[in-house]
């Protein structure tokens, strides 16, 4: 049976043909800026800046994105004025990234005024209040993570105030002591907890990761989801940075722009997509509008696989890349089908005239692995010679093993 898949041999990617998106319903225009004293609150400390302001023909709200935020809503100046929302990433110093989302008053560039917080990128509200800046100032309403209004516990009678005694638990046989209206219980000895090695254990990239880890790695054994997804965030958070420091408009306009679907979208399902990519609303979830190539990695009974969706018109393509592709090509459909499903809702939510059908998948030639536990790094191989513009035929086995032993243990290891 004809499955309709396309085999491609090539040992480089081809050259796209770079296209003009000409969106008739959005406008992207690219606004250079210095930062002063007021602007410090979300822009780079760099004299030279710009941002992307993408302006939606049918309504006068715009988009504006930077490096650490998105925002939408209200704007003066190309600036941040009235009513809007805003995502903002906030790394700590291993990058891992926290989200502030706030919704509500904004002036002058800066959150200022009556608004809401809500807890990372779910509709729930976190509290409603008067904010400026980050700071909450006054305080309207809290709520629980689940939405619920958080009710503050009610302090007992001011009858029962009036009063000191001493009463017998005999349920227990022990004595406390009222006071005040609050039982006050004597302290009682604590049982000492099991000591837990700190060290062992850390945050980095959004990822948990451990000496086992780096163990791992020194070895010649199978890297688990947890490594290559650091390296996946690892890759997005320095496009990011790379993309936002270039200085001239004609490097920004040639860059072609990294986004890398999380694994865990397609596994673990701890966030659905559609809440993943919500401050893409604006463009009606259309992230492919910003980014240029985007890529998702699939793990089938152990084995590692790069997918590159390419966004042609109202088409989508898979690129795959497979570094033991001697496989049935119903396991390519398979597994593209799997990403499909993940990105569907997005399609139907918005209405959008996308379609992906299995004759568009191309199973491009690609170095293979001579090691069977290194389908993960050789992920991780393709990646960085894609997104480099670099031919995937230079990747020897001396490079695999330099990539495991160096670079990922780089970006694993606990060190900043």
């Amino acid at each position: 049976m004809r499955l309709g898949l396309k085999l491609k041999k090539e040992s480089k990617p081809p050259q796209e043909q770079q296209q003009e998106q000409q969106n008739q319903e959005f406008k992207f225009e690219f606004i250079f800026f210095n930062s002063n004293s007021q602007q410090q609150q979300f822009d780079n400390q760099d004299s030279n800046q710009f941002k992307l302001v993408i302006q939606n023909k049918s309504t006068k709200e715009q988009m504006i994105i930077l490096k650490d935020y998105v925002y939408i809503g209200e704007t003066q100046n190309n600036k941040m004025n009235g009513n809007g929302k805003i995502y903002i990433k906030q790394y700590d110093a291993y990058c891992n990234n926290n989200y502030f989302v706030y919704e509500g008053q904004f002036k002058n560039d800066q959150i200022d005024g009556k608004g809401t917080e809500y807890y990372g990128k779910t509709n729930n509200k976190k509290v409603d209040g008067v904010f400026q800046k980050f700071s909450l100032v006054e305080k309207f309403q809290e709520y629980n993570q689940d939405g619920s209004i958080l009710i503050k516990q009610q302090n007992l009678q001011q009858s029962m105030l009036q009063q000191s005694f001493i009463q017998e638990d005999r349920s227990t046989n022990k004595t406390f002591r009222i006071k005040s209206g609050f039982k006050q219980t004597p302290p009682q000895p604590q049982q000492q907890k099991p000591q837990v090695k700190q060290n062992d254990k850390w945050t980095k990239f959004d990822v948990e990761l451990s000496k086992d880890h780096l163990s791992s790695l020194l070895s010649e054994k199978a890297i688990n989801d947890s490594i290559v997804e650091a390296y996946l965030n690892y890759i997005n958070y320095i496009d990011s940075d790379r993309f936002f420091n270039l200085k001239s408009l004609a490097e920004i306009q040639v860059y072609k722009r990294t986004l890398i679907i999380p694994y865990f979208l397609f596994e673990q399902q701890k966030i659905d997509i559609l809440n993943y990519f919500a401050e893409f609303s604006y463009l009606k979830g259309q992230f492919w509008l910003v980014y240029q190539q985007i890529f998702a990695i699939v793990n089938t009974n152990g084995h590692w696989i790069l997918l590159q969706l390419c966004f042609e018109g109202q088409d989508i393509k898979m690129k795959v890349y497979d570094s033991c592709s001697k496989k049935k090509a119903i396991f390519y459909v398979t597994t593209c089908k799997h990403v499909w499903n993940v990105i569907e809702p997005i399609i139907k939510q918005y209405n959008l005239t996308i379609s992906w059908k299995s004759k568009d998948i191309i199973v491009s030639e690609c170095p293979q692995l001579a090691q069977p536990n290194d389908s993960g790094i050789f992920v991780c191989a393709y990646l960085k010679y894609l997104i480099s513009n670099i031919s995937l035929d230079q990747i020897t086995q001396e490079v695999i093993n330099n990539i495991r032993k160096t670079e990922l243990f780089n970006v694993v290891k606990k060190e900043k």
